[in-house]
């Protein structure tokens, strides 16, 4: 808990009253979905490495960059970048908590396959965490599937495409879920 608070200390010098946020609620969400077991590591607010992305986690740092824009009131009359019209602390916390999934299955042996998102560990979280969010949503490993002169990725019905995966939680909520809260 000495180096939650140390970090913590630490984010709130550099980001002010967002830092105090994310620490606070990475505490809350590492307690309710990870038992309390996950490493804390540094949360930089700010554009994350790839710059098109909403969060990232640095493995190699156990560093959690999440985009500067999180907080930015977005209006539903405009279209910002990444399909999502409302920005606020729920889509942060649900942003948060995606790459909160990625330290997880670091911190617990790391993960082998296609990519970060399309493998056995990282899929099981997702089915895990869906389940307490009381999400009605399946998940699975995709694998790629041979058709005449081509492979492509086959997702099977009922299941996350690749894409849903990599945006879990925030692409699996209900349309409305994140209008209307600060």
């Amino acid at each position: 808990m000495a180096r939650w608070a140390e970090l913590k200390s630490q984010g709130i010098k550099r980001f002010g009253e967002v830092g105090a946020w994310a620490f606070d609620k990475w505490k809350m969400l590492n307690d309710t979905f990870f038992n309390g077991e996950s490493k804390p590591g540094a949360i930089i607010w700010g554009q994350t490495p790839q710059g098109k992305s909403l969060g990232y986690y640095h493995v190699s740092e156990n560093l959690i960059y999440l985009n500067k824009n999180l907080m930015r009131p977005v209006y539903p009359t405009n279209d910002f970048k990444w399909g999502i019209q409302h920005l606020n602390k729920k889509i942060a916390g649900d942003v948060l908590l995606h790459e909160m999934i990625h330290q997880r299955v670091n911190q617990t042996g790391g993960w082998v396959g296609e990519t970060s998102h399309n493998n056995e560990r990282f899929v099981d979280e997702v089915n895990r965490i869906a389940r307490l969010l009381g999400m009605d949503i399946k998940a699975k490993v995709i694998k790629q599937k041979r058709t005449r002169d081509k492979s492509i990725w086959h997702v099977e019905p009922g299941y996350l495409t690749l894409k849903e995966l990599s945006d879990f939680p925030y692409s699996s909520r209900t349309d409305n879920y994140y209008y209307g809260h600060p």
